[in-house]
């Protein structure tokens, strides 16, 4: 979601890897007297956020990104009220076609989550105007994202179904029927060794990063497909991606399986993202992880995925065709209309604010249930605001939500 990347110039390139290793020297202060605690968590569609304190003030909500080099703050009000010390600059990349995001460093004096403590902690700071990963400010619910600098020096379990997060300052001990699958650490990404299946007797071994701040299943080099030859499957959507360089639109398919180890997951929705090189962009994010109880243990720098009792493997479709976002009032703001999808068909346009679904008020609709509705064909009243309320039908569509 936020994973920050190298941009081309000097300076910035200089000032990024300083940054990378601001926080090498920092101590965690474990001040439980347990070697594992629950921390406040959220869960949001499929994001995962917990809740921390700055320089001794409480309930900042942070996305837990393991794709991300380094701590983030965004320009809440919260965060604008700690008035911290604008540092040097930064130019910070990534998902998207667009601009890159202008930021600049910052030093918290604390950073605390439950009894878990770091002091002088660096990290990087964007404003909401200056970024395009948000359109409006109110856009903005969370107020920054936790990175590798910080998640490393644990082991960290998360269970959407039980909505909980916690923190172990030993390593993970797996059950019996607990999936282990070794990953490896480069340029402080999570690399897992997967195994993808694309059909036709085609199947490829890739290192795929392990990235709990996304929120879809897998990703992989469109380029991949071209220079090897491989048709596309013949059903496909267009999506969108936002990142910090903005919007990136690709196409979305559904391919036979992807396996890890001795863990073979079948039909799994996959972006296809388009890029130069056919081995970037191959990411399994939280779409994945939350079918189980993961664990990610840098201490043995494996991640392990416990399946849960009483629990399918689900794939959820956006068959609306409407990528939106939780707005601070609760509503939902429409992102993106993806192609050829009846929320187009509807009218419906990027901008529009949906009040309510159903006669139902969306400040009462969490978004894991709007994914829930998106995925299941029925017709749906919409009401805009400002505007009139439109009738949509959403259908299965063959080859791509069913097989």
């Amino acid at each position: 979601m936020i994973t920050a990347l190298i941009m081309m110039s000097g300076c910035n390139i200089i000032n990024i890897f300083k940054l990378r290793s601001a926080n090498d020297d920092v101590v965690p202060n474990w001040h439980s007297q347990f070697n594992q605690f629950d921390i406040k968590t959220d869960y949001i569609g499929e994001k995962t956020f917990i809740y921390g304190s700055i320089n001794g003030v409480d309930n900042f909500k942070f996305l837990i990104d393991t794709g991300a080099s380094f701590t983030i703050l965004l320009d809440s009000p919260k965060v604008r009220a700690l008035t911290l010390p604008k540092g040097y600059e930064l130019q910070l990349g990534g998902w998207g076609d667009e601009e890159d995001s202008q930021s600049h460093q910052i030093t918290m004096d604390s950073l605390k989550f439950g009894d878990l403590e770091v002091r002088q902690f660096h990290g990087a700071f964007i404003k909401t105007s200056k970024t395009r990963y948000f359109d409006r400010p109110d856009e903005l619910i969370f107020d920054g994202v936790i990175g590798h600098d910080l998640l490393r020096h644990f082991s960290w379990t998360f269970n959407k179904k039980a909505n909980q997060v916690s923190v172990s300052k030993h390593p993970f001990t797996p059950s019996k029927n607990t999936y282990a699958i070794p990953f490896d650490i480069f340029m402080s990404k999570l690399y897992v060794e997967g195994k993808v299946d694309f059909g036709d007797q085609h199947t490829t071994q890739q290192d795929i990063i392990i990235d709990t701040g996304s929120r879809h299943y897998l990703k992989l080099s469109a380029q991949y497909l071209e220079n090897h030859k491989i048709p596309l499957p013949p059903a496909y959507v267009t999506g969108a991606d936002i990142g910090l360089s903005g919007k990136t639109e690709h196409k979305r398919v559904s391919l036979p399986s992807v396996s890890f180890g001795k863990l073979t997951l079948p039909h799994i929705k996959t972006n296809l993202i388009e890029n130069a090189d056919e081995d970037d962009y191959w990411v399994i994010g939280n779409g994945i992880f939350n079918q189980f109880e993961t664990t990610v243990d840098y201490f043995s720098k494996t991640l392990y995925l416990t399946p849960i009792s009483n629990h399918k493997m689900t794939i959820r479709y956006n068959l609306m065709g409407l990528e939106v976002r939780k707005l601070l009032s609760g509503e939902f703001l429409v992102r993106y209309v993806m192609p050829n999808l009846p929320g187009e068909g509807a009218g419906i346009k990027a901008g529009d604010v949906i009040t309510h679904l159903n006669t139902i008020p969306t400040k009462k609709i969490s978004k894991d249930e709007w994914l829930t509705y998106s995925t299941h064909p029925a017709t749906y009243t919409l009401c805009l605001e400002n505007k009139a309320c439109v009738e949509l039908t959403s259908q299965h569509i063959p080859g791509y939500s069913t097989h």
